[in-house]
């Protein structure tokens, strides 16, 4: 009767979505977890200190009402590794586990455990090149604070892409050009994927489903951009589909991939007839996550604040949840 009693207080128990938000003049960066039901906007929990025109970034570690946030809280001539990534939670103070992080990048999650891109300065070239930086990518321990680099290089810039049982995919480039690696954070070792590519991909996402990573990429002297495929067990590379825009956004939803056929068109099937996801006007639908049967998408247009929006999967209707005004991001549900 008791586990009785218990499971239905556990499937009764509200879904919550992560919201950071800040006001567009604001230096306040306001953290709190909304229920997807309710009428009326909750209190946050965590208000953090941040840079007016900076960007923000966080994940929910998994069965956790803790954030992992990495923001910019202080100006710096040089703001290539001016973020720090801390820890908030309810009714707790913040932690700062890491600085010298790079900024406006995404804590990178491997089950519960956590990574972040790091780096220090280079020299600085008097020829016009890009500068060398000494680049790393950091294992966090939640509870000590404490760093283990689990890659490290000198280059241009690296992007966790994502990760993959117990591989991180890192995207590095360099004087040589870019490169894409797979990375065991138990062992070390790296497995090159692609050894050559052109440093302008962006847009990564992982499929796990089928084994694979996507990314929009672009060729020098090419006006064109192409979505692209990896395999992560061959490292076989496939061209998918091309477009005359940076932002192709390709996009892994239960029911295939998608991408953006252009501004103001929402996101459309990649390889089939039909819509994925409806435009919500002038600008891209940027899919942050699927949970619960919900997508929870950010429709971004250049030089306005995104607005942040919620539909069911099964039939891309509306759900009306209570988001703040001004610059908002979600990071995740709890439940």
């Amino acid at each position: 009767m008791v586990t009785l009693v218990l499971g239905v207080l556990v499937a009764a128990a509200p879904l919550e979505v992560a919201v950071l938000s800040k006001d567009v003049p604001s230096s306040t960066l306001q953290v709190r977890w909304q229920p997807i039901a309710a009428t009326s906007l909750t209190e946050p929990f965590a208000q953090l200190e941040v840079q007016p025109d900076e960007t923000f970034r966080a994940i929910v570690m998994p069965g956790t009402k803790r954030l992992a946030v990495v923001r910019v809280t202080g100006l710096a001539r040089d703001p290539s590794f001016v973020a720090t990534l801390s820890i908030v939670s309810p009714g707790q103070p913040e932690r700062v586990l890491a600085t010298d992080v790079v900024r406006a990048s995404k804590p990178t999650l491997l089950g519960s455990r956590l990574f972040v891109e790091r780096g220090a300065p280079g020299p600085e070239t008097n020829d016009g090149s890009y500068r060398v930086d000494a680049l790393t990518v950091s294992e966090v321990e939640l509870q000590s604070g404490r760093l283990r680099t689990v890659y490290e290089t000198k280059g241009y810039w690296t992007h966790v892409a994502g990760g993959l049982g117990r591989e991180l995919i890192i995207y590095v480039a360099g004087p040589g050009g870019a490169k894409l690696e797979a990375v065991h954070v138990d062992t070390l070792a790296v497995r090159t994927l692609i050894p050559s590519l052109p440093a302008m991909a962006h847009d990564f996402v992982i499929d796990a489903e089928h084994q694979r990573v996507l990314f929009t990429i672009a060729e020098p002297g090419v006006e064109r951009w192409f979505i692209e495929q990896v395999d992560l067990s061959s490292g076989k590379r496939t061209r998918l589909a091309e477009g005359d825009q940076v932002a192709l956004l390709p996009t892994v939803l239960p029911a295939g991939l998608a991408w953006s056929t252009g501004e103001g068109r929402g996101l459309s099937w990649l390889g089939r007839d039909g819509v994925a996801l409806t435009s919500h006007g002038p600008g891209f639908e940027r899919v942050r996550f699927v949970a619960d049967g919900l997508v929870f998408t950010r429709h971004e247009v250049p030089n306005l604040a995104p607005l942040v929006y919620v539909t069911r999967l099964r039939d891309g209707t509306a759900v009306p949840v209570v988001f703040p005004t001004g610059i908002v991001d979600v990071a995740g549900v709890n439940r």
